[in-house]
């Protein structure tokens, strides 16, 4: 699986926020002036895929926003944005830290997702000591692939389980 872009996340954030399926950063430009929480996203978009150039004739810059697309674009282009937004620099208006936080919940939910399923195998670990139900049991009750449960429980493979179901297994070693 790829690693999600700071680029890319900016795209698919923007269309989302804005609720148009577009790509063009004037037409976002033009949604923005009436519907706020889409600027932010937007300049960060622009700056990131350095089309800031973009925006120069949009109704939505007016000269607080060009002061700060100004520092945006100062800062990518030292190659400090991204180091700047995770430190939460206070030369940065705390709506593009948000942005980044945002970014760094969904490019890291992968990895979260599988220390939580490890944190789950665990207390199944030691349920599964005390309670005596087989591996073989478990599979059957819960409808799941007797190997992948296997693959889970025995190598700690965090992928042979989708978190809800590590989640159900805990629930049924607790009620054995």
């Amino acid at each position: 699986m790829r690693q999600l872009t700071f680029g890319g996340f900016l795209e698919s954030y923007t269309k989302a926020l804005s609720g148009e399926n577009t790509r063009s950063l004037r037409r976002l430009a033009d949604m923005a002036l009436t519907q706020p929480r889409v600027t932010e996203p937007l300049m960060l978009l622009a700056v990131v895929t350095e089309r800031e150039q973009m925006l120069a004739g949009a109704k939505l810059l007016d000269s607080e926003l060009s002061g700060e697309l100004h520092t945006l674009v100062t800062l990518h282009q030292s190659g400090r944005l991204e180091s700047a937004l995770a430190a939460g620099d206070p030369q940065l208006r705390t709506e593009y830290v948000k942005v980044w936080n945002s970014y760094v919940a969904r490019r890291d939910v992968v990895k979260r997702d599988a220390n939580l399923k490890l944190d789950v195998r665990e207390r199944v670990l030691a349920l599964e000591a005390t309670k005596h139900v087989t591996r073989y049991r478990m599979a059957k009750d819960l409808g799941l692939n007797p190997g992948n449960l296997h693959a889970f429980l025995a190598h700690g493979e965090p992928s042979k389980l989708s978190l809800d179901r590590a989640y159900k297994l805990l629930d049924y070693m607790n009620a054995a």
